[in-house]
């Protein structure tokens, strides 16, 4: 009987042994891959292309169309929530910069002139709702948008120029997609309607502006 336990004993000791010899071995447990989440804070870059439409009208017949493409970029901020069914909702506020200028040129009774549009910064404060793949998210977003416009006339008697900050409202959609934990990348284009507003000064002249933006951007998520 001790004969027996002392050979079984022997045998299970060099079982590992064996397996090596023979090219087996004890795999290690894979701990599970979680799936990743979208919630948290987080913060970020961007930049891109706007196209601007701007358009300037009066009570004496004048049109002019401001329509140009310039630079903008900024900084983002927000924080999301992932629900257990994988959709996604958060808010997000940016700040940019902006390059749109335009610039017209003719002739009146009193001489050359020239007629202006610039927007220099904008902004917006935005809900973001979407449905997470795992590391992807499509999103819808809209909210308020804010923007700076300035209108300016020079004629041979002088320069004349109105300016005011305009709120509306903004709509778009885009795809992030998340490098890691903690980066990610994203793509979208946004419309902006900011309305009109009226050339105090200047006979009954209204401004109206709007804007579609395309930003490619990246996110720092804590």
């Amino acid at each position: 009987m001790r004969l027996r336990l002392a050979l079984a004993a022997l045998l299970v000791s060099a079982s590992p042994v064996l397996a090596a010899d023979l090219g087996y071995s004890t795999a290690e447990p894979v701990a599970p891959v979680l799936p990743y989440s979208w919630t948290g804070f987080y913060v970020g870059a961007h930049a891109g292309a706007a196209f601007g439409n701007a358009k300037v009208s009066s009570i004496d017949g004048f049109r002019q169309g401001y329509n140009n493409a310039g630079f903008i970029g900024g900084l983002h901020a927000g924080y999301n929530y992932q629900f257990e069914n994988n959709w996604v909702v958060g808010l997000e506020g940016d700040l940019d910069y902006t390059s749109l200028s335009k610039t017209r040129h003719g002739i009146a009774a009193i001489g050359p002139f020239a007629t202006s549009f610039k927007s220099e910064w904008q902004g917006s404060i935005r809900g973001r709702v979407g449905y997470a793949f795992d590391r992807f998210l499509p999103y819808l977003t809209a909210g308020v948008a804010f923007a700076d416009e300035k209108f300016r006339v020079s004629v041979p008697a002088g320069i004349a120029s109105r300016s005011t900050t305009r709120a509306g409202w903004t709509v778009g959609a885009g795809l992030e997609y998340a490098v890691d934990d903690h980066w990610s990348v994203r793509g979208e284009v946004r419309y902006s309607d900011f309305g009109k507003w009226r050339l105090r000064g200047t006979g009954g002249g209204k401004v109206r502006f709007n804007e579609t933006t395309a930003l490619v951007g990246v996110s720092y998520k804590f």
